[in-house]
């Protein structure tokens, strides 16, 4: 019968992650297991072999070379130095499922970040990180361009001050977040840039949303210029009925940001507050059609 063996297409969602990273032929890179177990001594080369620690593989990378971190498991974290710094250009880091649970978790040792991010090109995938009281789960500790973090979970199974944070001073440049999970064990922020992200994405149209669940405070929150970048097709649970609650804009966000298609809503009535805050001067920043409850509207 006519088209018996054709193969259904993945989700428009489904790209740039585990699908690609691990296709034979989809990079020119090599690819190395970890299991927090090791030891470091193993090659890392096959999942029956694999070293204990981010350190060991990240040292095994060679820049610019889309080199693969895959991990197995990560519930022994003793090998590893905090944070993690992820300092290998286009480097992949891309968990698996095992263990009952839906992605590895990476539980930092002390009030540290999990991972600082201070190459270019880095993807970091299908894990659930967790950071320390003062420090976000993910740091991008750079000026560095095309951190791409997807299908993650923040908060969710762990703590953190943030979920993802830009430091300052460094520029995120074509940061790109879609498709995690920021929950309520964040006792700030899902996303805080500290300083620009220059043309950066926070949601990105047409792939998987990301969805913010209860954060303690601002789910995202940006405090310094945000040039050209996207806040878009977000959706957010707020924790109560505050002003700002799903994205506040400070007074210095005055780079041109695009904010559309964004749900917001606190209960299971329409909300009192506006849950869009932008304190910066009028025309600094370009507010689309974003939602409270099903009600579009404009921020406060």
């Amino acid at each position: 019968m006519a088209g018996t063996n054709v193969q259904p297409k993945s989700p428009a969602w489904y790209i740039g992650g585990l699908s690609t990273s691990l296709r034979p032929g989809a990079n020119q890179g090599d690819v190395y297991y970890i299991d927090g177990t090791g030891p470091d001594t193993n090659d890392g080369r096959t999942p029956t072999t694999p070293m204990a620690s981010f350190k060991a593989a990240l040292a095994l990378c060679t820049n610019q070379r889309n080199d693969t971190i895959v991990v197995l498991d990560y519930w022994n974290a003793g090998t590893d130095d905090w944070p993690i710094v992820v300092d290998k250009e286009m480097v992949h880091i891309i968990g698996v499922p095992g263990q009952g649970a839906p992605w590895p978790q990476i539980n930092p040792t002390g009030d540290k970040a999990s991972f600082s991010v201070t190459a270019l090109g880095v993807e970091i995938s299908h894990l659930s990180i967790n950071g320390g009281g003062t420090h976000g789960a993910v740091e991008i500790g750079a000026s560095v361009w095309g951190t791409e973090i997807h299908h993650c979970w923040f908060g969710e199974a762990g703590t953190a001050q943030d979920g993802i944070r830009g430091v300052a001073p460094f520029d995120a440049v074509y940061l790109k977040i879609w498709g995690n999970r920021f929950g309520a064990g964040l006792t700030r922020n899902g996303v805080r840039l500290d300083h620009n992200a220059t043309r950066g994405m926070i949601g990105v149209p047409g792939l998987e949303p990301n969805v913010f669940h209860e954060n303690r405070d601002v789910c995202i929150y940006v405090n310094n210029e945000f040039a050209q970048g996207w806040i878009c097709d977000n959706i957010f649970g707020l924790y109560d009925d505050v002003l700002g609650g799903a994205i506040t804009l400070d007074a210095t966000c005055v780079g041109g940001v695009t904010i559309c298609g964004n749900r917001a809503n606190y209960g299971d009535t329409v909300m009192g507050q506006v849950p869009y805050l932008d304190s910066s001067a009028a025309g600094s920043n370009h507010w689309l059609l974003n939602y409270r409850g099903i009600a579009a509207i404009f921020p406060t």
